[in-house]
């Protein structure tokens, strides 16, 4: 193995021993902690390297060439990558960029750190009386380190030196508005076709030269009758997709090149996909087949793999996995049989397998100790190329026999879903997304800390002041707690491959119930601040919610049918409703009675004691409510959201009957509560998404 080492000239033998103070806020050169008023700040380590080479610039105009060279190594990123971090950074200071007092916007031409900065000693008497005006030399040191320590990230090498490639420099392909998703790259490596998806336009199929000409921003191609889902091979002659045809859901083969303005209709067709949800797909050349992974629709999402033959139509494929693992990614190697399977399970343990797809036989290759999120067959012989939950923003390369990874990218933004091998055999083109979830009040409420990160579930704590949260603002996942008029403050870590579904606190406080995956059940002990009891559901879980401090409901769906299971504390399962009810809830303000939503969209009001014991015939039938994804009632006002239309619907609970009280726009897609008749929920404020490719010397 090769490593290349950088070589950093250190100037700051007394860094150790100091720290900068600027306005209220004090950096400790020795632990890299930013505090404020005694209180750390969590910071990520780009905001680390953009603060340091801020305070060793006062005063002076920084170009965003200069955070580009600095942070990023040069690697190319979007504008909105630098626009992140810098108010990431502004939003930890607190610093209003219409009144600065930190961190001044110099119109066209960059930024400029206006505060005076000192450096403070600790130990060394004598460095009180020198000139402290500008710790450069402290500052100049840690940058170079951090920097250093990015670029080494980055260049970690493996196999025979002679026939490495330099994966430094990545290009950013697309300069259009929307989600770019479902990409596939001509086999002649001159273009790359993607889905380009708008709200108000939803799918638009382009076409982008891969030679990243500035001028050339892509072309949109007229999808004629069809409308496109996802976008799943190119061949010299045809284009392979999965979408619609006169409302009709199928797989399709049209005729496509370069020259293509309009989609005409092809010859080869096979529909039937009305009743399965489809995650991946690849395309077999040899066979004329389509592989993929997916669930049947309004099923437990657990991806079973299927094989769509043009001639033939859908069929399943027997592979078999344990209760605890589910495919997520699946690629087929070039000119071959060798299909890649991707599996990991709620540990965050990932198996990579071979699928023969002429004998059918499934072959276990290796274990690896993190969760792959995708990934696909490398250029070379024994590689794989993945994204995983521990490096959401770094493409890496790794090498099966030898077990050693290599950075091909490293970004700002998450990678994410797409990646693809380039016809040139050296190269890759991949996607990316950036999300900003933030919190909101519906009416004016507390300022909220959001970050530039993605700020989800909230929870109002019932017995104190203050909400619950799940953040990643510190590159780390956690459950954040914010007071009124105080700094959210992370109370509990997540592991890295943690994929939080729901989130609700206990009446009493002391319990979190957490949702990981939809398939496992954790109760966190707030004081003790970890998980003390967990289970897994043989099904899909949502729609949680407790019933008193010792009582919680949860709805499970299993194949084609849901029920509710109420557990206690030690998680053992205390009763369960079958059809046809689908969720239960409490009144937040009067926890006498229990509501029960069936099927039917009728809502019921049941005292606990015949929930029970299933005596469901004694319940009271208050009306019909619109069909909600989530739902809180609090003092007798139930509150349900539907996501897929973003709306909030409020109905007055009465003795024998609902009252609609409103209906208004409502985006809280991930997640609201309720308190005390004030809705905090979480939206998402920005989004971006763009193509790249590596460029390999």
């Amino acid at each position: 193995m090769l490593v290349i080492i950088i070589t950093i000239n250190l100037t700051w033998s007394r860094c150790s021993l100091e720290r900068i103070q600027f306005g209220e806020f004090q950096f400790n050169t020795e632990s890299y902690e930013l505090t404020s008023h005694d209180q750390v700040i969590a910071l990520d380590p780009r905001t680390v390297t953009l603060l340091l080479f801020l305070l060793d610039n006062p005063n002076r105009i920084i170009t965003r060439d200069e955070l580009q060279e600095v942070i990023w190594q040069g690697v190319i990123v979007t504008d909105n990558a630098i626009n992140k971090l810098v108010a990431n950074l502004r939003k930890t200071l607190n610093d209003d960029p219409k009144f600065p007092q930190y961190i001044q916007t110099v119109p066209k031409q960059g930024y400029r750190f206006i505060a005076e900065a000192t450096v403070c000693s600790d130990t060394n008497p004598n460095l009180a009386s020198e000139d402290t005006n500008t710790p450069s030399y402290a500052v100049k040191g840690l940058i170079g380190v951090l920097a250093g320590l990015l670029v080494v990230a980055l260049v970690m090498l493996s196999s025979n030196v002679a026939d490495e490639l330099n994966y430094s420099e990545n290009n950013v392909l697309t300069r259009v508005l929307g989600a770019k998703r479902s990409l596939v790259v001509a086999p002649d490596g001159e273009t790359v076709s993607f889905i380009n998806d708008t709200r108000g336009k939803g799918n638009a199929l382009w076409v982008k030269h891969l030679s990243n000409n500035d001028d050339d921003v892509g072309k949109e191609i007229s999808s004629g009758e069809y409308y496109i889902e996802s976008l799943i091979a190119q061949t010299s002659n045809h284009l392979i997709f999965s979408g619609y045809l006169e409302e009709q859901c199928g797989w399709f083969k049209v005729p496509f090149n370069e020259g293509t303005h309009t989609l005409q209709a092809g010859q080869a067709q096979q529909l039937g996909c009305d009743e399965l949800v489809s995650h991946q797909l690849t395309y077999d050349t040899q066979q004329d087949v389509i592989w993929l992974l997916g669930h049947p629709r309004r099923h437990e999402h657990k991806n079973t793999l299927y094989k769509v033959d043009f001639a033939t139509g859908l069929e399943p494929v027997k592979v078999t996995l344990s209760e605890d693992w589910q495919f997520v990614s699946l690629d087929l190697k070039a000119n071959s049989n060798e299909l890649l399977l991707i599996a990991h399970n709620s540990q965050g343990v990932s198996q990579l397998f071979t699928f023969d797809t002429s004998t059918q036989a499934l072959s276990v290759m290796t274990d690896v100790q993190q969760q792959i999120e995708f990934g696909i067959w490398g250029q070379k012989e024994g590689e794989i190329i993945m994204v995983s939950a521990s490096k959401p923003t770094q493409l890496q390369l790794v090498d099966l026999q030898s077990g050693v990874e290599r950075t091909l990218a490293s970004l700002s933004d998450r990678i994410c879903c797409e990646l693809a091998r380039h016809p040139n055999k050296k190269d890759y083109v991949y996607s990316t997304y950036d999300k900003n979830i933030d919190l909101n009040w519906q009416l004016a409420g507390f300022e909220l800390d959001n970050s530039n990160g993605n700020e989800r579930l909230p929870a109002f704590a019932n017995k104190q002041s203050g909400i619950y949260f799940t953040s990643n603002r510190a590159g780390d996942n956690a459950i954040y707690f914010q007071a009124p008029q105080q700094r959210a403050t992370p109370v509990i870590p997540l592991a890295e491959h943690t994929v939080l579904r729901g989130m609700s606190v206990s009446p009493d406080d002391k319990l979190m119930l957490l949702n990981h995956d939809n398939h496992q059940l954790w109760l966190v002990d707030s004081e003790e601040r970890k998980v003390t009891e967990q289970t897994y559901l043989d099904g899909y879980g949502f729609a949680q919610s407790w019933i008193n401090s010792t009582l919680f409901a949860v709805t499970v769906k299993q194949s084609k049918s849901r029920h509710v299971r109420i557990y206690n504390r030690q998680l053992q399962l205390v009763a369960e409703l079958s059809a046809p009810w689908v969720k239960l809830m409490v009144d937040k303000g009067d926890r006498e009675f229990v509501y029960a939503y069936n099927q039917h969209n009728e809502l019921y009001r049941f005292a606990l004691a015949d929930v029970l014991n299933g005596q469901m015939q004694n319940g009271t039938r208050l009306g019909e409510v619109t069909h909600f994804h989530q739902g809180v009632i609090e003092h007798g006002v139930l509150y349900a959201a539907n996501d897929k239309e973003a709306s909030l619907t409020t109905y007055k609970i009465n003795d024998e009957s609902l009252q609609l009280l409103s209906q208004k726009r409502f985006d809280g897609y991930y997640g609201f509560d309720v308190k005390e008749g004030q809705i905090i929920y979480a939206s998402t404020r920005a989004f971006s998404s763009d193509l790249y490719t590596t460029r390999a010397q």
